[in-house]
């Protein structure tokens, strides 16, 4: 009877249940670079859905605009201007505040006295 198996100690199976969430996160994290480079590609593409949208609608309001009132270009260049100015805008502000918000991530973690690679 003192045979018996007895059952791990439970410390241990914490450890070990540890060891594998360690591995686990470790096995999906995704490579930092890729991450790095796949959210620059999201930036540019929404830069350029930014520009695209601003001028096509800009367009399509002046072409519609110049039709309809009979006066041929007029509205077509107004609107192109005013499209262009908005554009730069939308532009500028996703810019400014990607730029703000990463220096301001950063000033954070200097301030909890965090590093970069923690």
């Amino acid at each position: 009877m003192t045979d018996e198996k007895r059952p791990p100690d439970l410390s241990d199976l914490q450890s070990r249940i540890a060891a594998a969430r360690e591995r686990e996160q470790v096995a999906t994290r995704p490579d930092p670079k890729k991450r790095a480079m796949a959210s620059g590609y999201g930036i540019a593409i929404r830069l350029a859905i930014e520009m695209v949208a601003a001028l096509g609608v800009s367009v399509f309001l002046g072409l519609w605009l110049d039709r309809e009132l009979g006066v041929a270009p007029l509205f077509l260049i107004i609107l192109l201007i005013m499209g262009m100015g908005a554009a730069f805008i939308n532009v500028y502000k996703v810019a400014s505040g990607f730029t703000h918000g990463s220096l301001r991530d950063l000033a954070e973690m200097k301030k909890d006295g965090k590093t970069r690679g923690d």
